[in-house]
């Protein structure tokens, strides 16, 4: 019966490494990002007995994969099972071992064993593969979530938090519960009515506000933490119509005044806003470096961000409580956002640099930018402009270079400037060839903790391309 194993030192005391895979979220959070899973059912439990489906696709083919836990012996391991999935059998034993007061080991054994006899075997390969590249993120992500719970745990004093969270069903949002619910904090999940269904972890909660009607649950919303405000309508969902640029100005901006609003009205208004806004607001500056002192552009996206931030700092006139905005880069996610789109061209070898390739593209882990939505909800010193992107400042060229060089394909097939504005209009500009070199300096000065502060171990991380 074939075997897999992987060990990994990890900076904690096992009681620590314990409770992380014990807390709602868990099972969220080590879910590789390029895989296309759903879960059907949860227990967001360790007890013997409780269950969770998935379902998960493998080389186009829908597949249901029903787990059951059953041995936990806390903290030092517990072990679930298949009862019904792609295996003929599968037993996976998760091991938590103390080296010392401050350090422990993380041990995943799982034995398995092929559907189909003699002709599953052949697919073994690929599995050991899969398994090599989907337990190296998961024990990557486990050390860089416990390293970023203990830099907040001095801003959190042991406390547990109600953080509501807009957007909360998007690329970044969805992230940012799941990482509140397995730092055992719970999340309010603010939706709109038309909001997709969501299996949130089941610590979490949902309110339901639009601008006319206002919060579905008044007193779900009283005396929160924080409110990290995500939610807007795409801005690359279509092209730049005077219309769609309307709408996205009133999904932004509109929104977020009447939300403001809103909170305000609530008798015990939550202690801090933390808004969303873009890199974006600076508008083409060539190769300067950018901190959050410099003025904003004067193309769209940075008088969206000019207006957008304004009506987010208005919390702070009407509640007299903090504001904390999060100026983004691009979050990069395999399946959402810009990189999801540069995939497919990249992976049949039609890559290449954008215009001159010379545009500075401010980037950050999707992680790493929940993460520091987080920090910003929880730091009360927090106040003002943040730029969210990574430390490392990269061109569009060393951007297509290092994506080709990560899923070995050639970049070299460049996209002429002139092609994307008959393709796209202003939104080329904007989005593609303008250059935004963003400073990370007011992170950094914090100590925040990347977990990937360069291109390369980014793209690796999201996109499971690991190097043993």
């Amino acid at each position: 019966m074939p075997l897999f194993e992987r060990s990994t030192a990890i900076p904690q005391d096992r009681q620590e490494l314990f409770e992380y895979h014990a807390n709602p979220g868990a099972i969220d959070r080590l879910i590789p990002p390029w895989e296309k899973v759903c879960i059907e059912r949860r227990s967001d439990s360790l007890a013997v007995g409780s269950e969770v489906i998935i379902r998960n696709s493998i080389f186009g083919v829908p597949v249901r994969w029903h787990a059951k836990h059953t041995q936990l012996d806390g903290p030092n391991s517990f072990q679930d099972v298949q009862l019904s999935g792609p295996f003929q059998s599968w037993v996976h034993d998760h091991h938590f071992e103390n080296v010392d007061s401050e350090n422990s080991i993380l041990h995943d054994r799982i034995q398995f064993e092929m559907k189909f006899g003699s002709p599953g075997k052949l697919a073994l390969p690929i599995v050991q593969s899969k398994l090599d590249s989907m337990f190296a993120y998961r024990h990557l992500t486990t050390q860089a979530d416990l390293k970023l719970k203990d830099f907040l745990e001095p801003h959190v004093f042991g406390r547990k938090l109600r953080i509501g969270v807009t957007g909360s069903t998007g690329m970044i949002g969805r992230r940012l519960v799941d990482l509140i619910s397995v730092f055992g904090h719970k999340a309010v999940c603010i939706l709109r009515k038309d909001s997709r269904n969501e299996l949130f972890p089941l610590s979490a909660s949902s309110v339901v506000w639009d601008q006319t009607d206002g919060f579905s649950d008044i007193d779900a919303m009283s005396n929160l933490d924080a409110v990290v405000h995500l939610a807007g309508q795409g801005i690359a969902s279509s092209r730049w119509t005077q219309s769609a640029k309307q709408s996205i100005r009133d999904s932004r901006v509109a929104g977020t005044t009447a939300l403001v609003r809103d909170l305000c009205r609530l008798q015990s208004p939550p202690r801090a806003f933390i808004c969303a806004s873009g890199v974006g607001c600076y508008g083409e500056r060539g190769d300067q470096v950018l901190d959050e002192s410099q003025p904003f552009g004067d193309d769209f996206l940075a008088s969206l961000a000019r207006d957008w931030e304004s009506a987010a700092m208005e919390f702070n006139r009407c509640s007299g409580n903090r504001v904390a905005i999060g100026r983004l880069g691009i979050a990069l996610h395999p399946q959402q956002g810009a990189l999801a789109k540069m995939l497919l061209p990249f992976r049949l070898g039609l890559g290449g640099p954008i215009g001159n390739g010379r545009q500075y593209w401010s980037w950050i882990h999707v992680d790493d930018a929940a993460a520091a939505f987080l920090f910003l909800a929880v730091n009360p010193k927090s106040e003002g402009a943040t730029n969210l992107v990574a430390p490392e400042q990269t061109d569009n060229r060393a951007f297509v270079q290092t994506l080709g060089q990560v899923i070995h394909r050639p970049a070299i097939l460049p996209a002429p400037a002139f092609a994307l504005r008959i393709l796209l209009g202003e939104m080329a500009d904007a989005m593609l060839l303008t250059s935004t070199r963003a400073d990370c300096k007011r992170l950094t000065e914090e100590g925040f903790p990347f977990r990937t502060p360069k291109l390369e171990a980014c793209l690796r991380h999201v996109l499971g391309c690991f190097q043993e």
